[in-house]
């Protein structure tokens, strides 16, 4: 009996041992961010995979030695060569393509893709597709831009709210880095709260919502701040007709822990200030907002984000009488891997929106 158990044991120890596991993340090399939806598969082979919403990537693949290529829309592919004779971590960081492209290939999904894949009706869309978007008065907005996929219509013209499928406003869920956003819109729902410069991607599920997302009728949407630049000082701004943005970002050490603060300010009563009468002087009439995330990365299996925004709109025509409104959030966040094959993500928020 004791044999038949010890044979039993390496049999099953042998079956164990003949797949392997490679993994790892896929970053942007001039800043250290995560890539969303990355693919990553081994030349010559079926085999492969797509990055997660966190950029990891895992493959289960025999032994022997095989080609890892790493393939991002916009950026250069990357290839290692790899000796797979146990479980491996393979990290990638990808540079933006060099050379311009002298023809145009059209891809379609597989005739049966609409039933053999688990998922349906998701659009995905990262900030250099939203930025060559059309945009209101100059300014990139990402629910704006969302209105021009399928199935999606505005609720008024001019308006950054969306239907989805003939569903209501309400039916939506919007979330900013896992934390739910009451109110997505500011200056009466003109542009959206999201500052674009702190928008790393976009994902609209439209039907086939997952289960950790909770019940919605229509859709949900889901918004990826950036992680801020890793690798070196990074600043961005712009001065608009409508409102300023300014963005910061920077590493706290180099390759480990990075931090990014993104802020917008519209100045209409300001502008409009010297034009008004003594009963209309203390007009206030504006929309800020201020979004903030840093990270730290621990080891290869252990990483924590910290993200916040605040925002507020202040509707005041003169010292009389006047309303305001607007969103606060926090979100912790831990990523662990737990082993090759096991992923892991541990999320706290904090969200509230008020009206006085």
């Amino acid at each position: 009996l004791l044999l038949a158990f010890l044979l039993l044991m390496t049999t099953f120890t042998l079956v164990a041992q003949d797949r392997v596991t490679v993994k790892g993340y896929v970053r942007d090399a001039s800043n250290g961010e995560t890539l969303i939806g990355a693919t990553v598969y081994l030349n010559g082979t079926t085999k492969g995979t797509v990055t997660n919403e966190y950029g990891f990537y895992s493959l289960t693949v025999d032994p022997g030695d095989y080609i890892l290529v790493a393939g991002y829309l916009g950026y250069a592919d990357q290839r290692k060569e790899v000796e797979l004779i146990g479980n491996f971590t393979v990290d990638f960081e990808l540079g933006e393509a060099g050379t311009q492209l002298t023809e145009v290939v059209v891809t379609a999904e597989e005739e049966d893709g609409n039933v053999s894949q688990v998922q349906m009706s998701v659009e995905q869309l990262n900030m250099n597709t939203i930025e060559r978007l059309p945009a209101l008065l100059g300014e990139v907005d990402v629910l704006r831009s969302i209105q021009l996929l399928p199935g999606v219509t505005s609720v008024g013209e001019g308006a950054a709210g969306f239907n989805v499928r003939g569903g209501s406003i309400d039916q939506n869920l919007v979330i900013l880095d896992e934390a739910p956003v009451f109110n997505s819109s500011h200056l009466f729902g003109f542009f959206s709260v999201f500052n674009p410069d702190a928008v790393k991607g976009v994902k609209l599920y439209k039907g086939g919502i997952p289960s950790r997302y909770g019940g919605r009728l229509s859709s949900i949407l889901d918004v990826r701040m950036k992680e801020g630049n890793n690798k070196q000082f990074e600043a961005n701004g712009g001065i608009g007709t409508i409102f300023s943005r300014l963005s910061l970002e920077a590493p706290l050490v180099k390759d480990k822990s990075s931090f990014l603060v993104a802020g917008r300010r519209s100045y209409i009563d300001v502008l409009a200030a010297p034009f008004l009468s003594d009963g209309l002087s203390g007009t206030k009439l504006n929309f800020y907002d201020l979004t903030l995330k840093t990270n730290y990365k621990f080891s290869d299996k252990d990483q924590v984000f910290l993200s916040g925004y605040l925002g507020r709109d202040v509707f005041q025509p003169g010292d009389q009488a006047g309303f305001s409104w607007g969103n606060t959030t926090g979100t912790m966040r831990w990523n662990h891997l737990f082993n090759d094959r096991l992923f892991s993500n541990l999320t706290l928020y904090y969200s509230d929106y008020d009206y006085a």
